[in-house]
């Protein structure tokens, strides 16, 4: 797990990832697919995206804030 200490970069950490998502999601109405997800967050963090990417994604997951729909194959976010 990345645990934060006095020496992270706020731009290179989980919770920053995981706003950034969020910044995302909502542009694109609350859904939005896993690869154009990654995609944005590497526009935005560049190659830290590798080791951020999933940990933000499943912070989001076990908060409760995003469904897989199996139908559509995207993520959404829940208000």
């Amino acid at each position: 797990m990345l645990k934060p200490d006095k020496f992270t970069e706020l731009n290179r950490s989980v919770i920053y990832a995981v706003a950034l998502l969020i910044k995302v999601f909502k542009e694109n109405s609350y859904k939005c697919s896993y690869g154009k997800l990654y995609n944005a967050l590497e526009k935005q963090i560049g190659d830290d995206t590798l080791y951020l990417f999933l940990p933000a994604v499943d912070f989001l997951f076990l908060l409760g804030k995003v469904d897989y729909d199996i139908e559509s194959d995207v993520l959404e976010l829940k208000i």
